[in-house]
Parts: structure tokens; sequence; C-alpha cells
């Protein structure tokens, strides 16, 4: 079940929604799920992403250890107002006693995926491997930064960000050295989160990536 936290720094507050794992002890180490949504929930509120995570405990088998952490960047156009400080939250989750910091894994919707990529390129040694929805990105700036295995997932007839946006960063990564799938949603529009996350697949395929060269 989700609750509602706040990071603070300085002048700049980010509300989050957080979901700790069954059986949840500060003593223990933890993977942890950070996910950005998209402009569906711009200006928004903690209770609007609640809604529309699809990054879900019910998606999971009970068996699996994520804590899921789901901010929202509230009355900020997109992600990029306070970028450094969303890094900041980050981080500061990551810090946490009971957090695996070799196991921490990157979602983001639609602006949230572009966001998510821009982190990806940007800090690559915070995470263990990420998924993409429906996103693109400045691909000239990824050159070989992105190391860590990318799933760019994508409707095939997206018309709100154009299916090229992740063939073109998937491209980009694997020219680099990297290890990017481009995962074509046949038939489907921009939406595909809501059925690609709805299965243990996903979260199956994060547990069997730990962070490198940290």
């Amino acid at each position: 079940m989700f609750k509602k936290e706040t990071f603070t720094k300085y002048d700049y507050t980010l509300n989050y929604a957080v979901d700790y794992p069954n059986n949840f002890s500060k003593a223990e180490k933890y993977p942890v799920i950070f996910y950005f949504h998209g402009m569906g929930q711009v200006p928004g509120n903690t209770d609007m992403v609640i809604d529309s995570c699809p990054i879900r405990r019910e998606n999971m088998r009970d068996d699996m250890p994520f804590i899921i952490v789901a901010p929202s960047c509230g009355d900020d156009y997109t992600w990029f107002e306070n970028f450094n400080y969303v890094i900041d939250f980050m981080k500061d989750i990551i810090a946490r006693e009971y957090v695996d910091e070799d196991r921490i894994y990157l979602t983001g919707i639609s602006m949230g995926a572009y966001t998510a990529w821009t982190m990806a390129f940007v800090h690559p040694k915070l995470f263990a491997a990420a998924i993409m929805c429906c996103g693109g990105g400045l691909y000239a700036g990824v050159r070989d930064r992105i190391k860590f295995p990318v799933r760019a997932v994508h409707g095939t007839h997206d018309t709100t960000v154009l299916f090229r946006e992740s063939e073109m960063m998937v491209d980009r990564v694997n020219r680099g050295g990297g290890n990017a799938v481009l995962i074509p949603m046949e038939g489907y529009d921009h939406d595909v989160w809501t059925d690609y996350f709805s299965n243990y697949e996903p979260y199956e395929w994060f547990l069997q990536h730990k962070r490198e060269n940290a």
C-alpha cells in the first residue's frame, strides 16, 4: 500500500508515494524502483500519482522485495524545472540504511521517460537497470555513458511520442557499447505501460541485474 511522504531541501519540497514490501524491516536491504510519471499528472499531486502508477504491488509476486518510489512533480510543468533537486531526492532515498544501492531501478513514462533517459546518461553510476516507456531524449549526448541494461518500450502506433524516439535512443546507447533493447508494442498507441507492467516479467528482469563498476 502506498504511503505519502515528503522530501525537503532548502526551499524545495517534493511529495512522493512509497510502497514498502511485505514484512519490511529496516534491518534488511531492499531494491528500489523509481517511477517518474508523465504529463497526464501535471499539474498534480501524490494522490494522482498513486492512482495512475503502473508499478504496483499487486502486479508482483508476493516474494518480490521492491520498494516502489513514485514522486509527483506537483505544480512544475516538467521534471526538468528542479532536475538537480530531484536527483538529490533520489540520492537521499538511495542512502537510507535499508536500501540496496546496487539494485536501483529506473522507470518513466512519456515525459517521465524523457526524464529517466536524461538521468541515465547524466548519472549512469546510480542505476542497475532501467525501463523507459514511450520516451526519448538528447540522443547525441548519450555517447558511451549508459552501460547498464535498458529496455525501451514503445507503441508502434504512438502519435504522442513517435516510435522513432525510442529507436534513436536505443541505437545511440548500443553504438556506445551499451546494452539497450527496443521492445515494440505492436498496435499500441501511447499507453503501453498499463499492460507492460501488469505481469511479473518486467520485475523479474529487474532482479536479474545489479549495478556494476560503481
